[in-house]
């Protein structure tokens, strides 16, 4: 009988010291100190980048061989581009921000796989099959761009706060992902990307790309 009390006590403990864990750590918040310039797109995640892609025409088409020709996220925003992919991880702040000034306009939620994002089969470091949400918004200026929350393995919960034509300031929390797993930033051809591969970049600081 004690060595069963003892078991509860122990599972109990273990309960409450994952719940605090996952509080006050997995869903922490801290302060960052935004720019608050409106000629940059600062990162939306904490993460490391994995891919600095370009491309050049008004659709893009990834070929998976088992999820057949998938047309991705670039038609909104311009005919051609950059696209900007961010690994996270279980130790990243898992809050997304606004890169910059100006509204959110509207948002494609798309169900899928929940692959390991970790590895991946393509050169945008992107797992296009799993579970997104695309977040369509636009700079004071007019400037179209995407920010794309990617599920993964342990990540099978993407939320965000965003209603269509809500005004937002550069470092507004706009969504969560929660155990982290991958953001993906669609800019235009006239931004001037300064974000480099393997950079390991902070939400609401690092400058990803300047707007020309």
């Amino acid at each position: 009988m004690k060595f069963l009390k003892y078991l509860v006590s122990l599972f109990l403990i273990l309960v409450i010291a994952f719940l605090g864990f996952y509080k006050f750590w997995f869903l922490r918040l801290p302060d960052r100190k935004v720019p608050h310039d409106n000629h940059l797109f600062v990162s939306p995640a904490n993460g490391t980048i994995v891919s600095v892609s370009s491309w050049n025409t008004a659709s893009l088409v990834v070929t998976k061989e088992q999820f057949g020709a998938i047309n991705v996220w670039t038609k909104d925003v311009d005919t051609a581009g950059y696209i900007i992919s961010i690994q996270m991880d279980p130790t990243n702040v898992h809050y997304q921000r606004a890169p910059v000034d100006g509204k959110f306009i509207s948002k494609v939620y798309t169900k899928g796989s929940f692959n390991n994002a970790v590895q991946m089969s393509n050169e945008y470091g992107i797992r296009f099959e799993n579970e997104h949400n695309e977040l369509l918004l636009e700079t004071p200026r007019g400037t179209k761009y995407k920010v794309v929350q990617i599920a993964g393995f342990l990540a099978r919960r993407i939320e965000d706060y965003l209603q269509p034509n809500q005004s937002l300031h550069q470092g507004d929390v706009i969504g969560l992902i929660k155990f982290g797993s991958q953001i993906t930033v669609v800019l235009p051809h006239t931004a001037k990307v300064l974000a480099k591969k393997n950079e390991v970049v902070v939400d609401g600081e690092s400058v990803l790309a300047t707007e020309e």
